[in-house]
């Protein structure tokens, strides 16, 4: 049959509309890129996990709205380990049934130690997001895994040299922390760096044994009564999520905040410290893993900063939001380069790959597939003038290349 012009222009129309039907309906119905996030819902480590959550939804977020993976969507897929290293492998056995095959865990390192052998020779890839144990990158490493995070070495190597500059006057040093080998090693690092600077300067300073205490004890009071007595001047605490939080409230009914002249956290947060905010010191030096306020030139780190005080409602959301969120893109953005998700192919593209995240641009030292990145440390304390009854008063920024560990993949690192 013969068309007229006009039965022709109302077809090419029809058939416009159609296609832009089948575009949207591919994109609705094209397979997702399916992402396991395992973290700490629940437990002592809760605030961490929360936070790692919300970094991988937003990252997931970002990206859709932005047209997917090469067309293809993220769909993130849940999983609590309730901070449990048994949790964790059962959590991954379960979404390995259900196909998943993309992973990002943390930030506990005791879970990432006990998950990662498991997937040496598999078609899986994990990131570590936010763990900073040794072994995970030394005598654990396996070519699957990759960590987002600086391990314990140059983060606590930095930060005694940032105490020893910036507290000079603090000369006997104390630390808490829990059983776990990942904070003991750390609470070693900072201390043996902060004896280092002072003999340097021809100075010789006091650090005592460490006080221990048992991850989710919750109850520090003999431990705090035993720091009081100490004749200390400086606390290190390296305890973690919630236990951190109940050890602050506990001192301050101690007076230790007024015995002591500075305190060094290993893992403190604004934002949780602000929750706390009456039972803060007034002098705290920590690590900030991300301080977005200080980063105004990074258009990814302001845009995450954004969704996370959306969803949070908090002005200093957890510095785990950034490194869940990078731990997504790096992934996204090693398939869009590779154009496939097969493994060797995603490893050499994640080691190749130098992609933009909201804790500056995510690479990874290739020998050891361990990140590498800037370092902030930041000092805080009480401010009940302050919106959040706490206040930022000092921020220093170190690269982590000049103290970094060399890379011994399959070997022990030995901390001296």
């Amino acid at each position: 049959m013969k068309m007229n012009r006009r039965q022709i222009a109302f077809g090419l129309a029809g058939s416009l509309v159609g296609a832009g039907m089948l575009t949207h309906s591919a994109w609705a119905q094209s397979t997702p890129i399916k992402i396991g996030v395992i973290t700490q819902l629940t437990g002592f480590a809760q605030i961490y996990g929360e936070a790692n959550k919300i970094g991988a939804e937003i990252a997931s977020q970002r990206i859709n709205a932005a047209g997917g993976i090469n067309g293809r969507p993220i769909e993130i897929v849940l999983r609590d380990d309730k901070g449990s290293p048994d949790g964790t492998i059962a959590a991954y056995r379960d979404l390995v049934s259900a196909g998943v095959k993309l992973f990002v865990a943390g930030p506990v390192s005791g879970t990432v130690v006990a998950l990662a052998p498991l997937l040496k020779g598999t078609d899986h890839i994990l990131m570590a997001a936010g763990p900073n144990n040794l072994a995970i990158t030394h005598e654990l490493y396996n070519a699957n895994v990759f960590r987002l995070q600086l391990t314990s070495v140059p983060v606590f190597e930095g930060l005694g040299v940032v105490l020893g500059q910036k507290a000079p006057e603090v000369r006997n040093w104390i630390a808490i922390s829990s059983d776990q080998q990942a904070n003991q090693e750390l609470s070693r690092i900072f201390l043996n760096s902060l004896k280092k600077f002072h003999a340097n300067k021809g100075v010789n300073i006091t650090v005592q044994a460490p006080v221990l205490s048992k991850a989710g004890a919750g109850d520090f009071r003999a431990q705090i009564s035993q720091i009081v007595n100490s004749g200390a001047t400086g606390v290190l605490n390296a305890l973690v999520g919630s236990d951190s939080l109940t050890f602050y409230k506990q001192a301050k009914a101690f007076g230790l905040d007024q015995k002591m002249q500075v305190f060094v956290d290993v893992s403190a947060n604004l934002s949780s410290m602000s929750s706390i905010a009456t039972s803060t010191p007034k002098s705290v030096w920590s690590p900030n893993y991300w301080y977005p306020q200080g980063d105004t030139n990074n258009t990814v780190s302001q845009a995450v900063y954004k969704l996370a005080v959306e969803k949070t409602g908090s002005s200093y959301p957890f510095g785990f939001v950034a490194f869940a969120h990078d731990a997504v893109v790096a992934i996204a953005e090693a398939i869009k380069a590779a154009k496939t998700t097969e493994t060797k192919s995603l490893i050499a593209a994640i080691e190749a790959g130098s992609p933009l995240g909201a804790a500056g641009p995510i690479v990874f030292r290739k020998a050891d597939h361990t990140y590498t990145g800037e370092m902030t440390y930041v000092k805080f304390g009480a401010d009940p003038t302050a919106k959040d009854g706490i206040k930022v008063s000092d921020v220093v920024k170190l690269q982590s290349k000049d103290y970094m560990e060399p890379a011994t993949p399959g070997q022990k690192f030995t901390i001296e």
